[in-house]
């Protein structure tokens, strides 16, 4: 299932499934909503953007966050959801989501980090294509400030192409070409999925995945559990993106470094990439769409459409 495609004058509605906003990301916030007002968008937050829940973290209590995205899908003004950020608590909210509404509602809906639970939920209970990218933030001199994010955003919500460009050079870990249904990407995030309905299938997939400020025993043991649960006995190929304050860049060592060494029992093919991550350009992945992957000649391609 695809949403439509965005078009200049279109209503994005900004929503906060995970982390409160703290003063410094209203203040980015803003940036974001006047950048995109400029470029021809109409922006609309959602009604409970800037509460605080219990214990001060996250932006209202679970119902409010979940009412806020049932809210959007349902409103046949908003034709895209983007998440302000990430945080820890967006799974509090899938049981109380209404997919059967949401199914005959489809939307683009974007956000990464923790928001990917909620863009796998999405895809595995909907099959609606959902697009792992930047927050709805700028002003921070990342993400949404780059020029390739910026162009990325028309090039693929607006044009649909299907290229993934690279924003600098690729890097072969281990040669080979696969295809396969795109699925990813926080590595932690993914597990937080584990055992539940909304669990993603990784039959004949392409997994991507990225770090956020890991520490090297949190990816052996994360890498582990993948292992343990069958995930990389199923895919067909793996794209790692920007691995931000890895702990062992210290010494001069590369989370990709540790990922690999792990997996040297596996055969698929392995290229490291560097348009999805934290503070790093955005190439607007579709989880869900069918891609195809050159490791030795460094080269992805969207096979399928997500947009219509």
């Amino acid at each position: 299932m695809i949403a439509k495609r965005l078009e200049f004058g279109d209503k994005i509605r900004i929503v906060a499934p995970s982390k409160k906003v703290y003063d410094i990301k209203q203040e980015q916030l803003e940036n974001f909503k006047k950048y995109m007002e400029e470029k021809g968008f109409k922006i609309s937050y959602s009604k409970n953007l800037f509460e605080i829940g219990k214990w001060g973290h996250s932006a209202g209590t679970p119902q409010q966050r979940a009412d806020d995205i049932n809210e959007a899908f349902s409103d046949p003004n908003v034709k895209a959801i983007w998440c302000i950020q990430g945080g820890s608590p967006a799974n509090q909210t899938l049981p109380l989501l209404d997919f059967e509404m949401i199914k005959n509602n489809p939307k683009l809906v974007l956000g990464k980090s923790d928001i990917d639970v909620l863009l796998l939920a999405l895809n595995k209970k909907t099959n609606l294509i959902t697009i792992h990218t930047c927050d709805s933030k700028i002003g921070d001199g990342k993400e949404l400030d780059y020029d390739y994010t910026k162009k990325w955003l028309e090039k693929r919500l607006i044009k649909g192409e299907k290229e993934i460009e690279p924003s600098k050079e690729w890097t072969t870990i281990r040669e080979g070409k696969c295809e396969g249904k795109l699925i990813g990407c926080n590595i932690s995030c993914i597990l937080k999925l584990a055992g539940t309905e909304y669990f993603p299938d990784f039959t004949d997939s392409i997994l991507f995945l990225e770090t956020f400020e890991s520490k090297i025993k949190e990816i052996l043991y994360r890498i582990e559990q993948y292992k343990q649960i069958g995930v990389f006995d199923k895919i067909k190929g793996l794209v790692i993106g920007h691995n931000y304050g890895f702990e062992g860049e210290k010494e001069g060592l590369k989370a990709e470094e540790v990922i690999v060494e792990l997996l040297k029992d596996y055969d698929f093919p392995i290229l490291k990439i560097n348009e999805f991550g934290h503070y790093q350009p955005h190439a607007f992945l579709p989880i869900g769409a069918k891609v195809k992957v050159d490791a030795t000649n460094k080269k992805i391609e969207i096979i399928d459409d997500f947009i219509k």
